[in-house]
């Protein structure tokens, strides 16, 4: 019973600390500003992403190019463990 009662306090006191810890201190807000039109580098013209070529990986496609083989193989050997669990749990089931 105390350390449940000790656990809560702790966790509690951690929880409101940060909101405690915030209402003290005043909250200045930026006003929004305004742009104007001319400030924008807009084109009326849509892109034409049919005649976009991408030369270069980026870093993202680097990282997802190396990633993949070993989420691939998480994957499978996670299936794996799920079908052994599966037939050990029927073997014990029917007694062998």
């Amino acid at each position: 019973m105390r350390a449940k009662l000790a656990a809560s306090v702790l966790l509690g006191s951690g929880l409101l600390f940060p909101i405690a810890a915030m209402a003290d201190e005043e909250v200045d807000f930026i006003a929004p500003t305004k742009v104007e039109r001319t400030q924008l580098n807009t084109s009326d013209t849509p892109i034409d992403f049919s005649r976009v070529e991408i030369s270069t990986l980026t870093p993202a496609d680097r990282f997802v190019n190396a990633t993949t083989p070993i989420v691939v193989s998480l994957g499978l050997g996670s299936l794996a463990l799920v079908a052994y669990t599966l037939i050990q749990g029927a073997r014990e089931l029917d007694g062998e």
